[in-house]
């Protein structure tokens, strides 16, 4: 939601809800422009110190369980991306093969490249960027305390909400069909031609985006794109909640249980 004009793949928040209740991160950035897990953390941690000082309590809400994750433990210090040294990586696997990278990273930082797929590029390109950069194996890195934890400077509730499996497919199969009934495919038209998304964009990679941009492709039917859109935001859903069970402290709840949530924030709140 970060990014401007990606609103009905996004799911984005009408212009009526946002202007009833107070959202932050919302059309931050172009498309063409890249948004990470770094930025949402010093963007987090800027927000809620201004929230505090206006005595409120900042309230996070969404599915970007990694982004999230970090927020709370913490990050590395890490070197920014480098676009000129991305492109030498690049021409290099197209000269000498699709596991040229991944073979090279095996040389550098054999630990790091055993936890990851040969076929992972977002990370494979990382980590040997990281290397290029701070003369460093990622592996090693990662081995240390990350910094500036939201657990260890804030007082954190959780709340996890989940349904029923076939409550939850039958709600994504609504939300599906009322976001494709929208326009998404007309949205990516609007998009391709307006911005330069680079190829590595992780908006292209993301759940409703991808599958259209393969359909504009001619990669997919229009059947195809539809069952691909669905079996993407299902599993994504299935990744969530396996997030929402890994958390110590999580306390997971029914979306119908809507007396014992409010419940359960006013007792947080009154704690804090």
């Amino acid at each position: 939601m970060v990014y401007k004009d990606c609103n009905i793949g996004s799911a984005k928040p009408s212009k009526s809800i946002l202007k009833k209740y107070k959202h932050h991160m919302i059309d931050i950035l172009e498309p063409s422009e890249l948004f990470t897990v770094a930025d949402f953390c010093t963007i987090s941690s800027n927000l809620v110190k201004k929230i505090h000082l206006k005595n409120k309590i900042p309230l996070f809400v969404g599915g970007s369980m990694m982004y999230f994750k970090s927020l709370m433990d913490g990050i590395h210090d890490l070197p920014k991306r480098n676009e000129a040294y991305r492109k030498i990586l690049h021409d290099k696997k197209i000269k000498n093969g699709d596991d040229y990278l991944f073979n090279m990273l095996k040389d550098l930082d054999l630990k790091y490249s055993s936890t990851i797929n040969k076929n992972d590029d977002v990370r494979i390109l990382r980590a040997l960027e990281i290397i290029h950069a701070t003369g460093e194996k990622l592996s090693n890195i990662l081995s240390e305390m990350p910094k500036n934890s939201f657990k260890d400077n804030f007082t954190i509730f959780h709340f996890g909400i989940e349904n029923e499996r076939d409550i939850l497919h039958q709600r994504i199969e609504k939300r599906l069909k009322q976001i494709i009934e929208a326009g998404l495919i007309d949205e990516v038209i609007f998009l391709l031609d307006k911005y330069h998304i680079p190829s590595d964009h992780p908006l292209r990679k993301a759940v409703n985006y991808k599958q259209a941009i393969h359909f504009l492709e001619k990669k997919y039917t229009l059947k195809e794109f539809e069952q691909e859109c669905l079996y993407a935001t299902r599993q994504l859903a299935k990744r969530q909640v396996t997030w929402l069970r890994s958390w110590d402290k999580n306390k997971i709840y029914d979306i119908n249980d809507t007396n014992i949530l409010e419940n359960k924030f006013k007792k947080a709140i009154s704690l804090l």
